[in-house]
Formats: C-alpha cells, sequence, structure tokens
C-alpha cells in the first residue's frame, strides 16, 4: 500500500457508510413527515365585527389563502370548502376552522414616514377557532394581529395572517386529548 492510501481508503468507507445511513433514513423520514394527521379540515369565510371596514374581495381572498396555506403544511388529507358534507366516520379526524376579524386600522404614510419604529402601519387584529368536528372541541382559540406597511395593499394582511396561522403549527395546539401518564419505572 502506498503512502497516503490507508487515509482515502477510510474517508471513502465513511462515505459510503454516510451515504447509506442517509438512503436507509429517508424513506421512514419522508413516511412520517408526509402522513396527514387529519382527514379534512374546513375553511370558512371569517365574519367581520362591527365598524370593521375592508374592501369586499378581502374575506374571500383571506378564505383563499387560508386555504392555500393550510394545504402546504401536510397536516390535512384534504381541504374542504365551506359546508361540505364529511362522512361520520371520519368527523373525529376532520377540523373546522373559522375565525372573525375584530378591527382593522388603516394606517397612515405621514406617521409611518415621520415617526417611523411601527407607528402608522396597517394592523388586522383577528381571533382564530378550530374545532374537532365530531364534538366540538376547540384546539385552537386564538387572537392573532398582523401588521404591513400602510402603502401596501391590504391583502398583503391577509397573506401574513395566513402564514403566521396559528392552524398551520400543531404545536401551537393545546392537546386534543390528555396524553398519558409516562409508565413508572419498576423496580425489583
Amino acid at each position: 500500500m502506498a503512502p497516503g492510501e490507508g487515509g482515502r481508503t477510510v474517508l471513502k468507507r465513511s462515505a459510503i457508510l454516510l451515504v447509506a445511513g442517509v438512503l436507509v433514513s429517508c424513506p421512514a423520514w419522508a413516511a412520517k413527515k408526509g402522513a396527514a394527521k387529519f382527514k379534512s379540515a374546513e375553511v370558512r369565510h371569517f365574519t367581520s365585527g362591527e365598524g370593521v371596514e375592508l374592501s369586499p374581495e378581502f374575506p374571500d381572498f383571506l378564505y383563499a389563502q387560508m386555504k392555500k396555506e393550510m394545504q402546504k403544511t401536510g397536516l390535512f388529507e384534504q381541504i374542504i370548502g365551506e359546508d361540505e358534507a364529511v362522512e361520520a366516520a371520519d368527523a373525529e379526524r376532520s377540523l373546522i376552522v373559522s375565525g372573525n376579524v375584530l378591527e382593522y386600522k388603516k394606517g397612515s404614510v405621514a406617521k409611518e414616514v415621520l415617526i417611523g419604529f411601527g407607528a402608522g402601519r396597517r394592523s388586522l387584529k383577528t381571533h382564530i377557532s378550530v374545532l374537532r368536528r365530531s364534538n366540538k372541541e376547540a384546539l385552537v382559540d386564538k387572537d392573532m394581529t398582523v401588521k404591513a406597511p400602510s402603502t401596501r395593499k391590504e391583502n398583503l394582511l391577509a397573506n401574513f395572517l395566513a402564514r403566521r396561522s396559528p392552524v398551520k403549527s400543531r404545536k401551537r395546539w393545546r392537546p386534543a386529548s390528555p396524553r398519558p401518564e409516562p409508565a413508572s419505572a419498576v423496580t425489583s
């Protein structure tokens, strides 16, 4: 064996083992990551509170954005429209997502330019609820506020809300059922 070849052989073997390990673990990781947690999610149009002045197309745009962002999560086998029927057997694994726009501030370009530091920005305050279809158990019940520059259209607020929605991350949900207690160690 020539000098330096032993190091190359070890490096080649290490690289082959690393690639083999990645290839073996990828199918298990993909299956775990790609598995939908819920059969379906029904997205409903957000209602507007009293005195909230948004453009007439805003609720439809927010509805479409919520459906689009929820589809990206992979948590749901299908995203269904408002008032679509779900089989009784699938009701336990189905959710209803609804919300209410509580407050909308148009913002002020003058304040944004003169004061800065977030003053004068558009803001949208909403309340989002995620309920289990079968028993109406609340999994998410949260107020959210999103802000955008006052020079941008209000549809940007819908984009921000859909992207930051607690519906996208199950980590933000309350547990659907009590978690089992860890098994205590058996001593002999």
